[in-house]
């Protein structure tokens, strides 16, 4: 298997992973009944999964709103549902692995790519924060749930989650111009799949500066949460969209 089927199917792993992890907990934190005996909590028959007000059930009236939705009703953060246990069991390893798995993503690139006669300083740009990208996600994910009561430290994991998101999609942005300006000498980087990793790295970019705005508007936090989860979704599409762009192509 040489490096560029490798690498489209890390693309398919890194889109396919994070979003059955994150899918998963959403429905098991729906999944179990919610008694207030022995002791409250959601529960499997006898057993207790979830402690009270860790799963989703509790906090949603299902008989009355139905299942929650967070891509359309903004019910829930992400990382919210994910450091709660039970979830962090399957949430955590899967990300982890996903961050890892970026990391030899972005690497591949920068060997494939190193073989055409492009711009160097914009391959090595976007391997680096590719790998910044996969790094910070781990550490996210590891330190996810941990509590300090410190505001350095709560700083520096909001600040370590803010370069994780900024630097994949600067990452995603410098490679598809990169793939761009090489489509201009090299016929097979102009196809559809490309192009739609082109368009998808500048709407992702568009979309952060409107939640960024959002922030300043009071009783936006719903809005918010519907953005982080569909933008969640977005961000690992690229890497999808990558490994078909690739379909017919042999180097």
């Amino acid at each position: 298997m040489n490096i560029i089927s490798r690498s489209k199917y890390l693309g398919m792993l890194i889109f396919f992973l994070p979003l059955i992890s994150v899918n998963s907990i959403l429905i098991l934190s729906q999944s179990f009944e919610f008694r207030n005996d022995p002791v409250k909590g959601n529960y499997y028959k006898d057993i207790k999964i979830y402690n009270a007000g860790d799963g989703l059930r509790d906090k949603q009236d299902l008989n009355r709103l139905g299942y929650a939705i967070p891509y359309i009703d903004g019910t829930t953060s992400i990382s919210r549902l994910g450091r709660v246990f039970p979830n962090s069991l399957i949430f955590k390893p899967l990300m982890v692995i996903t961050g890892v798995l970026i990391c030899l993503f972005w690497n591949y690139q920068r060997k494939i790519f190193d073989k055409f006669s492009g711009n160097k300083k914009s391959l090595m740009k976007f391997y680096r924060y590719g790998l910044l990208c996969g790094i910070t996600l781990i550490l996210h994910t590891i330190l996810l749930g941990i509590k300090f009561d410190n505001n350095l430290y709560k700083f520096l994991f909001r600040l370590n989650l803010a370069t994780c998101v900024l630097s994949g999609i600067l990452a995603k942005f410098i490679f598809v111009n990169y793939i761009n300006r090489l489509s201009e000498k090299k016929n097979f980087f102009r196809n559809i799949f490309f192009n739609l990793q082109y368009l998808l790295s500048y709407a992702l970019l568009i979309i952060l500066f409107i939640s960024l705005f959002l922030l300043f508007f009071d009783n936006s936090k719903k809005f918010i949460l519907i953005i982080e989860w569909n933008y969640f979704v977005a961000i690992f599409l690229f890497y999808l969209l990558y490994s078909f762009s690739w379909k017919k192509i042999n180097l």
